[in-house]
């Protein structure tokens, strides 16, 4: 886009409700962007049939026509309540039957028409599909779906020309936007992923290397190149499923490309785009991860990782609490600040998903929204906290944007070991980043990549097994720690070049038995436990922070060697906060978000916790002229009183419901 558009009041929803009146509460709740219904093969192949459940096929109505028709109507009258529509729309996966006609193979010839998606790229559906070996349709059921589930090739380009139909007729309707899901392709055993695998690994793999994977040097020669020999060595084998993954990512983003960079912008040039992606667990593994980072969501507007399930409940009382700071820091640090969620489908906490967003300058509410009934919330019991939650947001919009995070240190996130696809590579920067959540520091995430970009605007770096550094990186830290910056590592960070080659030269060794400014820690528990949050539900889990013996003694040597911490609180544990600073306005905005609820209740009770008495750090030479009190809850902002000295201020906040901002307004 030629001038980015930023926003933080969203709403999704996987069908188009029919039990909102939804352009009176756009209207209502401000909303910027609504993310909803279908337009790709899931609509098209199931829309006409009556027998699937609507929220498969993600419109409310039966019939492709009349689907269409209706959002015709309904667009207009949405943009005018002052929203930028975003069509979803699935890259790969659909539903269907070819052997009995269903989905595709049931409307193929009634939806290749001038007036709905053109001439048919293809006599048959089946032309653009997936293969599995002897050239049949890769196909298989999911419990609870429609029919069974097909993949479209991402190397066919039948596949790409039906999609690229798809997108042109949503531009029609007035779309602003797409969201790509169901972004699951792979390689397959068709002509065109043969023709894309062969040079591929001729380039990847050595004569001999391919003499081991098939027996033979000439991928050409070979009859199925996704099926290495039995004897093929087990480190072979599993650099060949890393390499071959790596080249589905890149194929991934091309076919995006393809569809929406070459061909929808040059439509409608300002398009929202973005992709649904998953993270989940905060894991070092999604389906863009190997990609360069020159191209990790290049070209997209806003980022989007769901996070898998059970993450919309907690059990503090078992140290589970379902937040997502952290990955909410590594997103905002790898966007560069573009507009993202981190969809956790919670429908029931309604408020704390928006506010857990909002504090980390991504953009609330997203989830899937089924009829309200199933919920078992009303109507009115979804309104409200929406509606309430993003006006708070829309009225304090120069608090929220533009602003840069007010943070005493960065976590380094091992990008590289990402891109090698090393599963426990970020285990010690989850455990060390609950403690410091925990304890209420405020720290960004950074990825390893931007380290010499980003590094001298903290006051400390926490590098947790970061094994590969540069000589480049390892100079700029002897640097960093000369001018008095504070750099904690652990494991085997710094042992390995980039390439993955030893790092003979990094000064990193050098600190290990002590040095003035550095702390080593060379190991820790940095899994978490598996334990049953609710019957029959185990999560992996770290240790409630009063029984953690090990955040304890980590927390005394940090804050000897990293002291004082820029916020004292004695907030609960369960309540997480963030520090931004805004640039239209003279502030430190400390956003408050409290976890506590009755974890048995059907609908979103808040258990307000409070006083809660605050210190915090504030910028060189700056005083104090006030300190507000902003909640969604209350009609006025309250100003609390205050004292300052030696470059801090304290005050009390009487109470937190869920969200709450304390405003530092400086002279």
């Amino acid at each position: 886009m030629t001038t980015p558009f930023w926003f933080n009041r969203m709403a999704e929803y996987w069908g188009i409700p029919q039990h909102l009146d939804l352009v009176e509460h756009t209207r209502r709740a401000r909303l910027q962007v609504l993310q909803l219904g279908d337009f790709g093969p899931m609509f098209y192949g199931m829309a006409d049939d009556p027998q699937v459940p609507r929220h498969w096929v993600s419109m409310p109505l039966v019939g492709v026509r009349e689907n269409l028709a209706y959002v015709a109507d309904l667009f207009p009258q949405l943009h005018e309540a002052g929203a930028r529509i975003v069509a979803q729309l699935s890259l790969s996966w659909h539903y269907g039957d070819h052997e009995t006609g269903k989905g595709l193979w049931s409307s193929w010839e009634n939806i290749w028409t001038p007036d709905l998606l053109g001439p048919a790229p293809c006599d048959s559906p089946s032309a653009a599909m997936e293969q599995v070996a002897g050239g049949t349709l890769r196909c298989w059921p999911i419990p609870d779906r429609p029919y069974r589930t097909y993949s479209g090739c991402c190397c066919n380009p039948h596949w790409r020309a039906m999609l690229q139909a798809m997108v042109s007729k949503a531009l029609q309707l007035g779309v602003d936007g797409f969201m790509a899901h169901h972004n699951f392709t792979n390689f397959c055993r068709c002509q065109y992923c043969r023709a894309r695998m062969i040079p591929v690994l001729g380039r990847v793999f050595s004569g001999a290397q391919l003499k081991e994977l098939y027996g033979h040097t000439d991928p050409a020669q070979v009859e199925d190149l996704l099926m290495p020999l039995p004897s093929c060595p087990a480190p072979l084998r599993q650099r060949f499923d890393l390499e071959l993954l790596r080249e589905v990512h890149l194929r991934r983003k091309e076919l995006f490309d393809e569809i929406f960079i070459h061909h929808a912008r040059a439509i409608k040039p300002d398009l929202l785009l973005s992709q649904w992606y998953h993270k989940y667990d905060f894991g070092p593994g999604d389906e863009r991860s190997l990609l360069p980072t020159a191209l990790w969501a290049k070209d997209e507007d806003y980022i989007w990782y769901s996070q898998g399930g059970h993450k919309g409940r907690s059990a503090i009382a078992k140290g589970y609490l379902a937040d997502m700071g952290l990955p909410a820091r590594f997103t905002h640090a790898a966007g560069h600040g573009r507009p993202f969620i981190i969809n956790k489908y919670d429908s029931r906490r309604l408020r704390l998903s928006i506010a857990e967003t909002a504090a980390h300058g991504g953009a609330s509410l997203a989830f899937h929204l089924p009829e309200i009934s199933a919920q078992g919330i009303s109507r009115d019991e979804y309104y409200a906290p929406i509606v309430r939650y993003h006006r708070f947001m829309a009225d304090r919009d120069p608090l929220y944007h533009p602003a840069t995070p007010y943070s005493q240190l960065a976590l380094v996130y091992p990008r590289r070991a990402e891109l090698e696809a090393e599963a426990d590579s970020i285990e010690p920067l989850k455990r060390l980043g609950r403690i410091l959540e925990d304890d209420h520091w405020l720290f960004d995430i950074i990825t390893d990549e931007q380290l010499i970009e980003k590094g001298s605007a903290y006051q400390a770096l926490i590098l947790p097994g970061l094994q590969r550094l540069s000589r480049e990186e390892g100079a700029w830290l002897e640097a960093y720690v000369a001018r008095g910056g504070k750099v904690l590592f652990t494991g085997s960070t710094g042992n390995l070049l980039p390439d993955g080659s030893p790092n003979p030269g990094c000064p990193l060794a050098a600190w290990k038995p002590g040095h003035a400014g550095t702390l080593y820690l060379e190991n820790g528990p940095w899994k978490p436990e598996l334990r049953e949050i609710a019957p029959g539900i185990e999560m992996p889990v770290f240790p409630l922070p009063e029984q953690d013996e090990y955040a304890r003694q980590f927390l005394d040597q940090w804050r000897q060697l990293c002291s004082p911490s820029w916020l004292h609180t004695d907030a609960p544990w369960y309540v997480r906060t963030r520090a931004w600073k805004p640039e239209q306005t003279e502030a430190i905005v400390l956003h408050w978000v409290n976890y506590h609820q009755d974890e048995q209740s059907l609908i979103e009770v808040p258990l307000p916790t409070g006083a809660i008495q605050t210190e915090l750090q504030l910028p060189a030479g700056g005083e104090v002229d006030r300190v507000e009190w902003h909640y969604p809850e209350m009609r006025e902002a309250l100003t609390l009183a205050h004292a300052a000295s030696q470059g801090r201020v304290s005050f009390t906040i009487p109470s937190l419901i869920v969200y709450g901002l304390s405003v530092v307004h400086l002279k």
